[in-house]
């Protein structure tokens, strides 16, 4: 399959800012999940997100959040992150004229804070404009995108609670779900099979294409055998089947899989998609803003990915409605069709509002921006450049028992 939605070199400008930023403060907030986050790397009940706030002179504002407790996929921390903002120079400083020259160079050392930042000021710059992010990016589009198809996650579980979660995804109208693999090969082949059996159930065989994501966690051996049993059971595409880095085990089991293969966390920006084209390690790309650190940087490594042939996904770490909001204004704005805009389905509290999902489709917000409303009180934020930052926690509810995809 050719995700993406044409051939369209994207190379999105920095927006004309229309101010100049005043103040920017960020905290750390604690973000409960339904059920509990499990893959090869992974083991946690809440997702630690750290949200940054600028404000420009003219008083608009603009926000975005990044994981702090992926370290798995970005390297870096909660810590990592909050040290990088307060290392930053106070907003009076006049380096923050040029928001783009800062998020670059703090993306040479924490891709996710730079992200934080590029995000944020682009946000609030597109709110000035009275645009959409999305727009912003793709000044030529003639009209606003329609509602952009993402996936349906399926966690590390039982069969019988893989195929709960299948069926609710297909119920609800999604027509694409990933499958998380990469332990106990025996179970997940029980798990595909058992969502395989759940999706074609409820939608029709082959309605609801199906991906497996391994997060590097098998060997090139247990990957190959692997490929055979995922084609059985019609499997769209494979991610990252081993170790992160290693291209000539990932490039073999390319080599004898009639599964199509995509490198997710071997890839990060332009030079690393040509080193795994080079390698002939993959069919496709997973890319992800949070490991890229820019926009421009991201844009850049999805014109390599397409310049040298591979499919394109853009995806999200598990994250709160900010996050999502942010994917899905890129994957419009850079034209990716095959995306993961989803990653806040399996929280039992946000702290954001306004990004709607129906029938497995995200509705982008008419509104300027990231086009959602965020309920963090910006004075329990720290400012940048503060040495001690203060994180912030958001209340926590208790968590409910509704599945995780319902509309």
């Amino acid at each position: 399959m050719t995700a993406g939605r044409g051939p369209r070199a994207v190379s999105p400008a920095a927006p004309v800012t229309p101010s100049v930023v005043v103040e920017a403060r960020y905290g750390v907030i604690g973000l409960p999940l339904r059920l509990r986050l499990r893959h090869t790397t992974v083991d946690t009940a809440e997702l630690t997100e750290v949200f940054l706030r600028v404000r420009l002179a003219d008083g608009h504002t603009g926000w975005a959040e990044t994981r702090g407790n992926g370290a798995y996929a970005t390297h870096h921390t909660a810590g990592d992150i909050a040290a990088a903002l307060a290392a930053l120079p106070p907003a009076s400083d006049p380096a923050w004229a040029v928001p783009d020259a800062l998020a670059d160079a703090l993306a040479a050392h924490c891709p996710p804070a730079a992200a934080l930042l590029d995000i944020a000021w682009r946000d609030a710059s597109a709110r000035s404009l009275g645009l959409p992010l999305w727009a912003t990016l793709d000044p030529s589009a003639a009209a606003p995108p329609g509602p952009l198809p993402t996936h349906a996650p399926i966690g590390f579980g039982t069969p019988p609670e893989a195929a709960e979660l299948a069926t609710a995804a297909a119920r609800a109208g999604f027509r694409r779900v990933k499958v998380r693999v990469g332990g106990d090969p025996g179970l997940d082949r029980a798990r595909i099979a058992a969502v395989r059996t759940a999706v074609d159930r409820i939608a029709g065989g082959g309605t609801v294409a199906l991906a497996a994501d391994a997060n590097g966690g098998w060997t090139p051996d247990t990957a190959i055998a692997a490929t055979r049993w995922l084609a059985d059971s019609g499997v769209a595409w494979l991610e990252q089947p081993v170790a992160p880095g290693d291209l000539a085990a990932l490039a073999a089991v390319r080599a004898a899989s009639r599964v199509p293969v995509w490198a997710d966390e071997s890839v990060r920006d332009a030079a690393s998609v040509h080193a795994v084209a080079d390698a002939g390690a993959a069919d496709g790309v997973h890319l992800k803003l949070e490991k890229a650190g820019t926009v421009a940087a991201l844009a850049a490594a999805i014109d390599a990915a397409r310049s040298r042939g591979l499919d394109v996904g853009l995806g999200q770490m598990d994250c709160g409605r900010l996050g999502c909001a942010t994917t899905a204004q890129l994957a419009a704005g850079l034209g990716v069709a095959v995306a993961e805009l989803w990653g806040c389905a399996n929280l039992a509290h946000d702290v954001t509002e306004g990004i709607d999902l129906r029938d497995g489709a995200v509705r982008l917000p008419d509104a300027p921006g990231l086009g959602v409303r965020v309920s963090v009180d910006p004075a329990r934020l720290t400012p940048v450049g503060t040495r001690t930052p203060l994180p912030t926690a958001a209340p926590v509810q208790p968590p409910d028992r509704a599945r995780t995809f319902s509309p």
